[in-house]
């Protein structure tokens, strides 16, 4: 194939350097994906690649880069070169593009074999469980997986684990429209125009940052920080006396799942959290003991932690099979008094009402307790935006129910085991 000058920015030259995992993010008109197209379709003309381009849903070869991967080929003059078909580009040396979506075909792609390079686009809707099988399956001698998304959340598993964990094999450029030479000015207009009147959108949009909360969230940190208490050491009984003698009621709330055990890292983990009332109507967030574990795991460790906090009640969702919960429990305490609870109104018009006593200042946390705070934080009017299950927010909705609000409500079933 006879040699031609191709223009490319400066900020992505180190896609040609060799590296495990590249993981160019940014924000709008940062030639990201336009680069990256352009990267892997040179790459292929110099040597026979396999290439899989994915995404965490792909219904049709629409949602795919397949158009921009045709598109690229006519504007370097490729078509000699790459054949375009419907579902696949191949080279005249044997390099192949083939296109999947993660979320339905995970397994599928588990079985594919000899993949050089995994470019994963669109990468902030990746969920954990997609990452956890599609690393290991790219296992190829000297193969690499690329990256490429626009923050959304610091919480989303892609930021997480290619931003914030910093591997030592990874190559990760922020980059926005200014560091792309090609920007049209209409473009550029538009990004002014947007920070003229809104900073935090400007930044997130066209700078690449992570928002500072999900649109319309029903947890703020403003709002979580404003009303915490000072934390305890939860290992030494004295501090957890004199903290449960303020309650006038606490209870242990329970989101069971269908988790195995501890090494079950597909399933969601089981929401297990101590919550309690004082004297003045306020509620407490005072210990998170979520985890994966066992169904019998689980159960001892919600009345253990009924015992240690002298709690008057376990209150659990009984829609993951009401008799296995109520069963499991049975199994280490018969005497124990147990609310069953129904959740017959979606996750988020659950959640409204025990938001808005946070808001209030009507809820408040014992300490910091980080993993529940980030999945509140994904809570919107619109539903919860996490990649799993929240285990402890769904746990803490139930739990602060059924100390603070009318649980008339709720469709719920009053038991005792």
């Amino acid at each position: 194939m006879a040699e031609q000058q191709i223009d490319f920015p400066e900020a992505l030259s180190f896609l040609f350097r060799p590296m495990r995992f590249k993981a160019p993010y940014g924000g709008r008109g940062s030639s990201k994906s336009w680069s990256v197209a352009t990267a892997l379709l040179i790459l292929g003309t110099e040597r026979p690649l396999r290439i899989l381009c994915a995404r965490e849903y792909q219904n049709s070869m629409r949602d795919s880069v397949h158009k921009l991967l045709a598109d690229t080929i006519d504007r370097l003059h490729l078509g000699n070169f790459y054949q375009v078909q419907d579902k696949t580009i191949t080279g005249a040396n044997g390099t192949e593009f083939i296109f999947a979506g993660l979320r339905q075909n995970i397994e599928s792609i588990k079985s594919k074999e000899g993949v050089d390079i995994c470019w994963v686009e669109e990468a902030q809707t990746v969920s954990q469980n997609s990452w956890d099988k599609l690393i290991p399956t790219i296992r190829k001698a000297g193969s690499e997986i690329w990256i490429t998304f626009n923050p959304d959340l610091e919480e989303d598993p892609t930021y997480k684990e290619f931003i914030l964990r910093k591997r030592p094999n990874c190559i990760a450029r922020l980059i926005n429209y200014l560091d792309n030479p090609w920007v049209s000015r209409e473009l550029v207009d538009e990004a002014e125009n947007l920070r003229a009147h809104d900073l935090d959108a400007y930044a997130h949009i066209w700078l690449g940052e992570c928002r500072k909360q999900i649109q319309g969230a029903l947890w703020t940190k403003d709002m979580l920080a404003a009303h915490r208490e000072p934390g305890i050491d939860l290992a030494n009984q004295a501090a957890r006396e004199a903290l449960a003698a303020r309650m006038q009621r606490i209870v242990v709330a329970i989101d069971p799942s269908g988790c195995s055990g501890p090494d079950d890292k597909r399933s969601d983990e089981v929401g297990i959290l101590v919550c309690g009332r004082d004297r003045q109507g306020v509620g407490y967030v005072i210990e998170d003991l979520t985890g994966r574990y066992s169904p019998e795991g689980w159960a001892k460790k919600a009345v253990d932690a009924f015992d240690r906090w002298k709690a008057d009640k376990i209150v659990a969702e009984k829609n993951f099979g009401g008799a296995l919960v109520e069963s499991n429990l049975r199994a280490f305490r018969k005497t124990a008094p147990v609310k069953l609870v129904t959740a017959s109104r979606g996750k988020a018009q659950r959640a409204e009402p025990v938001a808005a006593l946070y808001e209030q200042g009507k809820a408040k946390h014992v300490g910091y307790l980080p993993d529940l705070e980030r999945q509140l934080l994904l809570f919107s009017a619109a539903g919860f935006k996490g990649a799993r299950s929240p285990d402890r927010a769904d746990a803490v909705v139930w739990g602060l129910t059924e100390l603070l609000l009318d649980g008339s409500n709720y469709d719920s079933s009053f038991n005792w085991v």
